[in-house]
């Protein structure tokens, strides 16, 4: 039996590591990158032999809360004009049919929408608008600034389509299914897009319609791979084309991946998304996309149609996504909705009575408690994977940190960052546990992605994922969102403290010292360094080897780290040579057993270094204000790549020239004057700081010890002031993402002799 490698396994995320540049440029690089992330991952299910009507394992379990028993039979569909939707005596539905002169990705959705208008009439006191299907974007990207994708048609409550938007997308094709075509592959991305935009999903619910458009399949992907249902031909099964169509369209919203134990008020997803697309390591140049300059999308003359037949005088940005929809009888449908009308089903009751409507995004319940959202913090990205998502939320006017993420395993091993916590609860700077739920689909049940697989294959075992909610005090901010060069300096010498009492107090590694995990805590008796995440903490073995899983981030892995990964990545490559279909799960194949690499707490400490220099390079200033290098005077083009930290920052087929350029900066000639020449000018008191602490590692050849980087740290917070000018820190003073940064960085571009060249 063959053996196969999981990328995610690595910890290696494209959602975090690739450069925007190469995927928004690229559409077989990106369709490549997901089929890598879903290699043998995808369950295409099989349907009961000689039972034509059997419609697999996943859809009646995801559309159990939708009773099919109300909806109208087949032939007595009828359009706005009393003419049959579906034609009994050739067994077709006509409108779903190619029109000579007219694309399909028009004349679809037109169908489509007279098929929900239809349907409609079965639900006569029902509330608001149904969502409708859009064909305008099969020839003009959906809006985004960064990757320009054209779905066939879209599912979407919004005339105008955005990937936070979109409930559902569907892909038409001439040619028979096969998880290698392009629509099955451009499928994976655009799900992709989906949860990176809508990251409090369960899962992304896609269609495909093949064989000339004749036969439905349902996609769903999750944070476990995909599963592929069944095929349905339309016109010879329409009862169970009907159901699936309804099911989407008017069933509750878990039917199509949402989590009803979480609402996100629509209203604020334009504002989310921009957090969203901000690199999770920030400032990194990146080219402007087309899509960044394209007017809004006028819809065509198809959508139109079905979309004028409405007011849409409804706001309906006030509903929240994870809350059912509420439809209008017939008569009403073009007139906004009673505001008593009965809904479809009953929403799940998220009422707290803390909330504020001016501040608060959504609501979310762990255990009894419901929680207001207030802002999302942090949002990994990506298909196969942890899909972390932390918030700042607030309950009876405390503020606590919320960790919604999916964990490998069952339930009886997925609570080690629980247990960590707790043992660690005596270091100041490690988040306080409160609270902790494995979420459940409903009473009794936990939301797993297993049981959605109609079969265990060899290939798929082991990679199944428990859906854990984790609530934290206190409230930390980032580590850049510093206020002074001195609460900078103690922070991350606060944050050696705690590595240090972890591993001698505890014999806990942390393994992921990156900057999203550096924060700063605001006490009563001042401020502090926190250093959060420990769901990949392990406790300290007798010959140092870990699981390679979570070993941690690119720009902040140590060399040895780096080049560790960087031999499980030619491994995993040469794996990937010769297979034909990557894609699907078999019994023919198991994953690749997690090889362990060495890793000690000398790599953490490496780590606090690049973090340290990446702020001071990245950062312009106090309280989180970027630096746009391409900003820099007198900037050269070709002098771009010698920055720091795009010498340290790639994809995970780059580790290993990472690894090389990092310990060439180490020990090569000259590389010292880079950190001065490359500090932005509010860092340059920090700069005596940062090359002593270069020298360090150089001559310990990054082995140094924590009493070495404290009294390192200590020499030079005394020398700090414990103010800094109130009028500069005034201006600087707001959060993340607020205001435009200014231009007045007059830093020159590093000197051309600082290209460091690796050859590999």
């Amino acid at each position: 039996m063959s053996k196969h490698f999981l990328s995610s396994e690595l910890g290696l995320k494209i959602a975090s590591l690739h450069p925007l540049g190469v995927i928004q440029s690229d559409i077989s690089s990106m369709d490549k990158l997901t089929s890598c992330e879903l290699n043998r991952l995808i369950t295409q299910e099989t349907r009961r032999e000689g039972d034509a009507n059997d419609m697999g394992h996943l859809l009646p379990l995801i559309f159990n809360s939708f009773d099919p028993a109300n909806l109208p039979a087949t032939d007595t569909l009828v359009d706005s004009t009393n003419k049959p939707l579906y034609d009994t005596t050739t067994k077709q539905w006509p409108l779903a049919l190619p029109r000579k002169g007219e694309a399909i990705e028009k004349t679809f959705p037109f169908f489509l929408n007279n098929l929900t208008k239809a349907l409609l009439r079965s639900f006569p006191s029902l509330g608001t608008f149904p969502p409708l299907w859009y064909g305008s974007s099969s020839t003009v990207p959906v809006e985004s600034e960064h990757v320009q994708r054209k779905p066939d048609v879209c599912l979407s409550e919004h005339t105008e389509l955005r990937w936070n938007t979109i409930l559902v997308v569907a892909e038409l094709t001439t040619t028979s299914y096969t998880p290698s075509i392009p629509a099955g592959k451009t499928l994976d991305t655009k799900a992709w897009l989906i949860f990176r935009e809508q990251p409090w999903r369960r899962f992304v619910l896609s269609l495909s319609f093949s064989n000339n458009y004749h036969e439905l399949r349902v996609h769903v992907h999750d944070h476990s791979g995909g599963i592929v249902t069944p095929e349905i031909n339309i016109h010879e099964n329409p009862d169970a084309f009907k159901r699936v169509m309804a099911c989407i369209v008017f069933g509750r919203r878990d039917c199509i991946g949402f989590d009803l134990t979480i609402t996100i008020n629509p209203k604020m997803t334009s504002l989310l998304s921009g957090a969203f697309w901000a690199r999770n390591i920030k400032g990194l140049p990146k080219r402007r996309s087309r899509a960044a300059r394209l007017k809004p999308r006028k819809l065509s003359s198809l959508d139109a149609q079905i979309v004028l037949t409405q007011s849409h005088t409804l706001d309906t940005q006030t509903k929240f996504h994870s809350l059912p929809d509420h439809l209008p009888s017939p008569d009403e449908f073009a007139n906004e909705p009673e505001a008593d009308s009965t809904p479809l089903v009953d929403a799940p009751d998220l009422k707290n009575t803390d909330a504020e409507v001016d501040d608060v995004i959504g609501q979310i319940a762990v255990n009894e408690n419901v929680y207001n959202l207030l802002k999302v913090i942090f949002c990994n990205q990506g298909l196969v994977g942890r899909g972390t998502v932390c918030y700042l939320a607030r309950r009876d006017g405390e503020e606590f940190i919320i960790k919604d993420h999916w964990v490998k395993g069952d339930k009886s091993v997925v609570l080690n960052e629980v247990e960590m916590l707790k043992a660690l609860k005596d270091i100041p700077g490690v988040p306080q546990y409160v609270e902790h739920c494995l979420v459940e689909v409903e009473p009794g049940k936990v939301d797993d992605t297993q049981m959605y697989r109609q079969k265990i294959y060899n290939s798929t075992q082991g990679v199944y994922r428990t859906h854990v909610r984790l609530v934290l005090k206190p409230r930390a901010r980032p580590l850049h969102e510093f206020r002074t060069r001195k609460e900078l300096v103690k922070a991350l010498c606060d944050i050696v403290l705690i590595q240090k009492r972890a591993v001698e107090e505890h014999q806990v590694l942390h393994r992921d010292c990156s900057l999203n995990n550096s924060m700063i805590e605001d006490t009563e008796y001042g401020s502090r360094g926190a250093l959060i995440d420990w769901e990949f903490a392990a406790r300290i073995t007798s010959d140092d080897m870990y699981s390679a899983g979570g070993t941690g981030t690119i720009p902040f892995m140590s060399v040895s780290a780096l080049r560790a990964m960087g031999k499980l990545n030619y491994q995993y490559s040469q794996g990937m040579k010769s297979v034909k279909e990557l894609k699907l799960a078999t019994d023919h194949s198991t994953p690749q057993k997690m090889p362990k690499i060495k890793h000690t707490y000398h790599d953490d400490l490496e780590s606090m270094f690049y973090v340290f220099a990446w702020i001071g390079i990245m950062f312009k200033g106090p309280m989180g204000e970027e630096r746009c290098l391409e900003d820099v005077v007198d900037r050269d083009p070709d002098k771009m790549e010698m920055w720091l930290p795009e010498r340290w920052h790639g994809t995970p087929e780059e580790v290993t020239q990472k690894a090389e350029a990092k310990h060439y900066f180490f020990l090569g000639d000259s590389m010292k004057q880079c950190i001065g020449e490359q500090f932005a000018p509010y860092f340059q008191k920090l700069v005596p700081l940062a090359e002593e602490w270069y020298d360090l590692m150089s001559e310990k050849r990054m082995k140094v010890e924590f009493d070495e980087v404290v009294s390192l740290f200590d020499k030079h917070i005394n020398a700090l002031p414990d103010e800094e000018d109130s009028d500069e820190l005034s201006k600087k003073a707001k959060r993340l993402g607020d205001g435009k940064e200014g231009k007045n960085d007059v830093t020159p571009a590093p000197s051309k002799r600082t290209k460091v060249e690796v050859s590999l």
